[in-house]
């Protein structure tokens, strides 16, 4: 996520820029555990907000980070989040023994043993390209979108094993699928976890491979998404997030996202800029000077379709003269109202002309000077 995405990492956590370090850790745990997907499984957007949690917590809790954040903000810390999901998001327990030593599950603050669990897999996201006309991108539309995926094998039910007694626990983590290695030195004994490099992160290995997945545990699906929401509005280039639709690596794995990146066909009559519509009106010299009615292509919102307006040209009107016609343009995405239309004349000056029409221009030129 980008800075300019960003939100500031006290508002994240809801604490003040005052708050303890108890404060920080207090307002942490509780908010792992609402957002963990472990835990909220209805919520599609918890894994974003758990990573965003986990990253405010990351710099706050340090006073170093913390300071160089409060001073520089978050040009002053440089996060990277990939080592620590390496290998998919930590069990709750998992965070809670690495970051305080052992806070035990839900029920309580006291220590106690419990067997060491895989971490849970997340699935990889995909982008798939989606071409919309730029009417839909005006007003909203839905779409289908036919997308190949990675889930579970249903021959071995994910398991990768040609039958149940294929899958055997690793030897080397005891199937925790996680490695520790100790390490002594001046500060003492040093524990470095990582990912069991034989199992990876598994917990199990297999000693008889599936036929249909060959040991893969997943196969390639075609699947129809539908009804994917297009809102008013969108600009091209704009990645739409569909939530869970992405790769399944496992049974108990956290699905990955679908985004789809809009490319709108071009419109000959409207040129977009920002929220703002800009269209050429070509006008004859005779209404240019006097004035009169031309006819411009607009959106009609109440309809939902692209139709014609009538607009009024004054006297004397320019060439480039810009009209506004207020809330015609595109709507904004991210709250109320939308922008403008602006018409931008065109004078157009004829190539060939009758011998009558020359002779009344050269009359209406006289006229002038007197």
């Amino acid at each position: 996520m980008s800075s300019g995405n960003k939100r500031d990492y006290y508002e994240v956590l809801g604490i003040n820029k005052t708050a303890s370090i108890d404060e920080i850790k207090m307002a942490y745990r509780k908010l792992a555990r609402k957002f963990h997907p472990d835990v909220n499984k209805e919520d599609p957007h918890a894994k974003d907000k758990f990573i965003e949690v986990q990253e405010a917590y990351e710099v706050l809790s340090d006073s170093d980070k913390r300071r160089n954040y409060d001073n520089f903000g978050f040009r002053g810390v440089n996060v990277d989040m990939s080592d620590f999901f390496s290998g998919g998001i930590p069990g709750i327990d998992d965070i809670f023994e690495s970051f305080f030593g052992g806070f035990g599950g839900f029920g309580g603050f006291g220590s106690r043993s419990r067997q060491n669990r895989p971490r849970r897999e997340v699935g990889q996201d995909i982008e798939e390209p989606i071409e919309i006309s730029f009417k839909e991108a005006m007003f909203g539309t839905k779409k289908d979108i036919l997308i190949e995926r990675y889930v579970p094998c249903s021959a071995c039910d994910g398991t990768g094993a040609e039958d149940k007694s294929s899958v055997e626990t690793c030897s080397q983590c005891n199937g925790s699928g996680r490695y520790r290695k100790m390490t002594r030195s001046g500060f003492g004994t040093i524990i470095r976890e990582s990912e069991c490099p034989y199992c990876n992160g598994q917990g199990t290995m297999i000693k008889n491979k599936c036929k249909t997945c060959e040991g893969k545990k997943v196969v390639i699906e075609e699947k129809e998404i539908k009804g994917i929401k297009i809102p008013p509005g969108v600009e091209d280039g704009v990645h739409l997030k569909a939530p869970g639709a992405g790769h399944i690596p496992s049974r108990d794995a956290v699905p990955g996202d679908l985004y789809l990146k809009i490319s709108i066909q071009n419109n000959r009559d409207f040129i977009r800029r920002g929220n703002d519509l800009y269209t050429k009106a070509d006008v004859d010299i005779v209404t240019a000077i006097i004035g009169g009615k031309i006819t411009v292509p607009t959106l009609d919102y109440k309809n939902n379709e692209i139709s014609e307006k009538e607009l009024t040209i004054p006297p004397g009107t320019e060439y480039a003269t810009e009209f506004r016609i207020k809330n015609s343009g595109a709507s904004y995405i991210q709250g109320k109202g939308r922008g403008d239309q602006y018409v931008i004349v065109n004078i157009v000056i004829p190539k060939k002309i009758s011998k009558e029409q020359e002779e009344l221009l050269i009359k209406f030129k006289e006229l002038s000077k007197s």
